[in-house]
């Protein structure tokens, strides 16, 4: 039976991007950054959740809060940038009023405390949870499914990569790039190895089993892809001289692992090391990616530590596929596209389109 991909004018169109922001991305659990980048109280970091501004923050007890980044005097953003460091309290820069790390008002220079009642003006808050090192927030205002059952529910079965203990590896490098496709082209790529030989001829090298298109190994039942003998990395030949991850036996190490968790997070991790590619979608033409490379935390502080072999093998593969998605773009917003259609090999694209639906419209 032959199967659709979505109609043209779901991948271009600013209104269906609108019904996104308020079902997708407002009632999913939304990759947000790394619990690293926030270890120390009053670290904070800022997501943009498809248009919505959100603060993690650590507070003082150690734990997290996220809050959307809107002062409740006149709408101003408190946190500017994305990453930064608070001393005691947030403070707008425009009328200097203060929250504590809890998100309560707590100083309104200039105004009187009989002038507002501060106990109802605390931050909007916003859900965060922490899953092996990464960080999600989720926008919805009433109670959200928790996200380990929103992990379990996954395709790609994220769960099964806890065995590895993600959250011992630390961030090393961070790049990002803007590609002028929808979010859910860039998905939909990720999810299919079709394109793989034609695009991909440094990565058929590291990666065999992807030459069949299929994007998982015959013969193998732990998610995992085989590399050349002796390779031990997302790298050319899946060469490294970086550690392998201690929690890895001599198969694990020897095999790449991918996943994506709906609606914005890709995992690709090989024996030495896991690249978190976090998409924020900007519009329905435009989607920032940003990739989190992180490393066996030894290694970081090894005078001889050189990731740049997995970073820009990485980095070339990233910039193939972001190539082809723009092309895709190019050509889903011609007249000529009404829809596509979907090959037994494209079973994953199949699977991301009915969770998309689902989530936007409600569709079964």
């Amino acid at each position: 039976m032959v199967r659709n991909t979505l109609p043209g004018h779901d991948y271009t169109e600013q209104s269906v991007f609108e019904v996104e922001k308020s079902t997708v991305f407002a009632r999913s659990w939304f990759y947000a950054g790394l619990d690293q980048q926030v270890a120390d109280a009053g670290q904070w970091i800022t997501v943009d959740v498809a248009g919505e501004s959100v603060i993690i923050l650590r507070a003082g007890d150690g734990g997290l809060r996220a809050f959307f980044n809107v002062c409740r005097h006149r709408g101003s953003q408190i946190c500017d940038g994305t990453a930064g460091r608070a001393e005691g309290v947030l403070m707008c820069p425009y009328h200097a009023w203060c929250y504590d790390f809890d998100g309560a008002l707590v100083a309104t220079p200039r105004v009187g405390q009989e002038e507002v009642d501060r106990s109802q003006l605390s931050l909007h808050p916003v859900h965060v949870e922490e899953w092996q090192g990464f960080l999600f927030v989720n926008l919805d205002r009433s109670t959200p499914m928790p996200l380990r059952e929103w992990l379990a529910g996954q395709r790609d079965e994220p769960l099964n990569l806890e065995r590895f203990d993600l959250g011992q590896l630390r961030l090393a490098v961070t790049t990002e790039a803007i590609v002028n496709a929808n979010w859910k082209i860039i998905i939909e790529n990720y999810c299919e190895c079709l394109h793989c030989p034609t695009v991909h001829p440094e990565l058929m090298d590291t990666v065999k089993a992807y030459r069949t298109g299929w994007v998982q190994e015959e013969g193998r039942d732990d998610g995992g892809v085989t590399l050349p003998p002796g390779g031990n990395s997302y790298s050319p030949l899946g060469l490294s001289t970086l550690t392998v991850m201690p929690t890895m036996n001599e198969v694990e190490a020897n095999s790449i692992y991918g996943a994506m968790v709906f609606p914005n997070m890709f995992i690709d991790m090989a024996g030495t090391g896991l690249i978190a590619s976090q998409l924020l979608p900007l519009g329905p033409h435009r989607t920032k990616v940003i990739a989190h490379y992180l490393f066996v935390a030894d290694d970081l502080v090894r005078d001889d530590f050189d990731p740049s072999p997995v970073v820009d093998f990485s980095e070339l593969v990233a910039r193939q596929d972001f190539e082809v998605c723009e092309r895709v773009q190019r050509g889903v917003s011609s007249s000529a596209f009404g829809q596509g259609v979907l090959a037994v090999k494209d079973e994953a694209v199949d699977v991301f389109v009915h969770r998309y639906l689902e989530a936007r419209d409600g569709a079964r």
